[in-house]
């Protein structure tokens, strides 16, 4: 396995219950010296993808689910993490900015439960990610692990 494509992971959340299953998820796919750079899309206003200064308190939330549920096994000395919020009109565009933004290596996630009608009149965010990354993107069941 090429040791660099786990280099520094995009991994994103969308709420409590997602930083929870994707922690589950992922943790027994690290090793030492990666970085997991752990990010929350918030709906911006304009066209462009940024990134926030500060944590609003949703993604702080969202953050800290993550980083409690992945240390209830593995020690936090073995892994480096950067947490990069973003605003961005779309979830998948933002996302894709991000990639090259973080100079992520391989983009994780665990699919969102989306009614089947529903993603037709959304879109599929995740389907979007996998077409639009220039990088690997590795996706992960959505049951609970």
């Amino acid at each position: 396995m090429d040791n660099d494509l786990f280099e520094r992971i995009l991994v994103p959340l969308a709420d409590v219950e997602d930083a929870e299953r994707t922690a589950r998820a992922v943790r027994p796919h690290l090793s030492p010296g990666t970085t997991l750079i752990v990010t929350h899309v918030n709906q911006g206003e304009n066209g462009g993808t940024t990134v926030e200064t500060g944590r609003d308190e949703f993604a702080e939330t969202i953050y800290e689910r993550f980083h409690s549920v992945l240390f209830s096994i593995l020690d936090p000395e073995d892994l480096q993490f950067e947490w990069v919020t973003l605003q961005g009109r779309e979830v998948s565009e933002a996302l894709t900015d991000a990639v090259d933004i973080v100079d992520a290596s391989l983009v994780v996630f665990t699919p969102r439960d989306v009614e089947v009608w529903n993603r037709t009149l959304a879109g599929d965010p995740g389907g979007r990610l996998i077409r639009d990354t220039e990088v690997p993107v590795m996706v992960f069941p959505h049951r609970t692990v």
